[in-house]
């Protein structure tokens, strides 16, 4: 068996995990242009902790379907997203140091869409009855 350390994807320098983040949407999406004309949106998603504290993770894509699915959420609505995460760690004047989670997005799933694939597969066990 090989035990050696994983090697994977990196950022400048930054080792990039694949997660799945579930949280509550804080704040509003943030859709703009980057300058080759590409959209792209920003937004923060607070995930509950272990301890009961939250995380905060700063999202980024450029997928314009999970962009689609963000820009139909508010402020405090639930949300779970899929993608390649870096550790960040950042010292705050009251708290001292704290950490987070950068987040490069791929996929989006939300209650509205959870519903709408279980619809779709009871339909579709329906008719193979």
């Amino acid at each position: 068996m090989d035990c050696r350390p994983h090697r994977g994807k990196t950022t400048r320098g930054r080792q990039m995990i694949d997660a799945l983040i579930a949280g509550r949407l804080r704040g509003a999406v943030a859709v703009r242009q980057s300058t080759n004309g590409n959209t792209f949106a920003t937004w923060r998603i607070a995930a509950a902790g272990k301890d009961g504290e939250s995380l905060l993770c700063s999202c980024i894509s450029f997928s314009q379907k999970a962009i689609a699915a963000m820009q139909a959420l508010d402020d405090g609505d639930s949300v779970a997203v899929s993608g390649e995460a870096s550790i960040s760690v950042w010292a705050d004047a009251q708290k001292g140091q704290c950490h987070g989670l950068n987040v490069q997005v791929y996929a989006v799933m939300t209650a509205y869409h959870l519903g709408r694939k279980r619809k779709a597969h009871e339909a579709q066990n329906e008719g193979k009855q």
